[in-house]
């Protein structure tokens, strides 16, 4: 289905694609095989996709995301409760979540994101635009901040802010990022400018940049005890 010019959609369920080029809205609950748009979109429930949701414009939704395929968000998105994704979520523009996002298969957020709740993926999660996260970050791996400047020069302080815990079961690498939880993972790299007011926790290996700012000292342990933590 195509909606090109101004069109409304009521609650329920279409087996179809929707492809909005103009502007769209809907009134209640509603479900799609796939979402794409590059036009407006105001959304006033619950959004189910069973496929892929694809937009480069305007997209508000006052309920939640729920997709079995991915999610990818060039333009401006906000989504009024959580995102649950089988697939990856990318979001190259601006978006606000208010609840938790949880993305089995990754996500990657270049552009500026708000979260009202935590992020949680089986894959890696990575964060290069300015980002806040009220919650906690669980993932494969997490990777805060440009990974190809490592320990290089920042201009901004804290554009990445976390006020619940981040754990990883393999690797943590955070550049200039507030933390306001702990930070637990097998392998960790803390660069300049971050700051970490809770306790930090490795595996294997830790390597601290000397302009970052711990409040506690760091804690080597064994993978059992690392079992003992996520309890």
């Amino acid at each position: 289905m195509k909606i090109s010019g101004s069109g409304k959609l009521s609650a329920g369920n279409i087996d179809d694609t929707i492809n909005v080029s103009g502007s769209a809205r809907i009134d209640g609950d509603f479900s799609c095989d796939a979402f794409k748009s590059s036009g407006s979109l105001k959304g006033e429930g619950n959004l189910v996709v069973r496929g892929d949701v694809k937009s480069s414009g305007s997209f508000r939704i006052l309920g939640a995301l729920h997709g079995d395929g991915n999610a990818k968000f060039s333009g401006s998105a906000s989504i009024g409760e959580e995102i649950d994704l089988k697939g990856e979520l990318e979001n190259s523009g601006s978006l606000r979540a208010g609840g938790n996002i949880d993305a089995i298969g990754g996500m990657s957020f270049s552009g500026s994101s708000k979260i009202d709740g935590g992020l949680t993926s089986e894959e890696t999660i990575e964060i290069e635009g300015s980002t806040t996260v009220r919650g906690g970050i669980k993932a494969k791996n997490v990777l805060i901040g440009s990974q190809s400047s490592f320990g290089g020069k920042r201009v901004s302080k804290h554009p990445y802010k976390v006020f619940g815990d981040i754990f990883a079961t393999n690797d943590i690498e955070i550049i200039n990022t507030f933390v306001q939880g702990n930070v637990r993972g097998r392998n960790i790299k803390i660069g300049r400018r971050t700051e970490i007011l809770g306790k930090i926790y490795y595996i294997d290996s830790i390597e601290i940049d000397k302009k970052a700012t711990l409040t506690h000292e760091t804690t080597q342990i064994s993978e059992t005890a690392e079992d003992e933590l996520q309890k």
